[in-house]
């Protein structure tokens, strides 16, 4: 398979942006995402104030970075229906543009009939899957265009699961759960290997944090591992 991205979620309020920025520079590839929730308050140091968006606007007006934005609760269910107008207004309209995908944090396997109905919004829309049989039967009914699909059993809880590839030529497939500094080689080298020419990204957030803070470290520690190995692959 093709690699198309290595997400990064959970830049926080400590996150270093600068040093963000130059790590954007030298692995275009990478991707970092942002967990926007209306509850942002209470759900905890993963959740930072939408205000840093513009702190991180700051830096994409100079250098572009690739960033994703992931939605949970209210949001994500608001989004699920087709209506973006919330998150619009929580982060600003006009910053709203410099993400290039857009994530839904939502339990998909209540929500079929609904999902099938998304609107095309010009912009890679992600829904998360819990497993690749949920994945599976949601594609027995077509796929909306633009929507992409993130295997994560996991749930953001970085507990290491099992890899299963989901057999769906031609859609863009995400598959995260437990991935870290510590086996990004093996899970990395295993989807590298399996022989589709589909296209893929990995996605990790737990395990790129340090006493729950989003850690730079980590992050630069999967980038050398991955560019070591595609380059090898290439």
């Amino acid at each position: 398979m093709k690699l198309t991205r290595v997400t990064f979620t959970g830049i926080d309020k400590w996150t270093d942006l600068q040093r963000l920025s130059s790590l954007s520079q030298k692995y275009p590839y990478a991707e970092f995402g942002l967990l926007v929730s209306k509850d942002w308050k209470e759900n905890g140091p993963r959740f930072p104030d939408p205000a840093i968006i513009w702190e991180i606007a700051k830096c994409w007006s100079h250098q572009p970075i690739p960033l994703s934005c992931h939605l949970c609760g209210h949001l994500a269910m608001q989004a699920a229906h087709g209506d973006f107008s919330f998150v619009e207004s929580l982060t600003a309209k006009e910053l709203f543009s410099i993400f290039e995908r857009i994530q839904l944090n939502v339990k998909a396997d209540d929500l079929f009939d609904v999902l099938r109905r998304l609107p095309d919004t010009g912009k890679e829309i992600i829904v998360q899957m819990k497993s690749t049989a949920i994945c599976e039967k949601f594609l027995q009914g077509g796929s909306p265009k633009g929507i992409s699909y993130l295997l994560d059993a996991s749930g953001g809880r970085g507990i290491d699961t099992t890899i299963e590839i989901l057999n769906a030529p031609g859609i863009h497939v995400g598959y995260a759960g437990g991935i870290g500094p510590e086996n990004i080689e093996e899970k990395l080298r295993f989807l590298l290997d399996y022989p589709t020419d589909d296209e893929f990204w990995i996605d990790m957030e737990t395990r790129v944090r340090t006493e729950d803070k989003f850690d730079l470290d980590k992050v630069e520690q999967v980038l050398i591992v991955c560019d070591s190995i595609i380059k090898n692959y290439q």
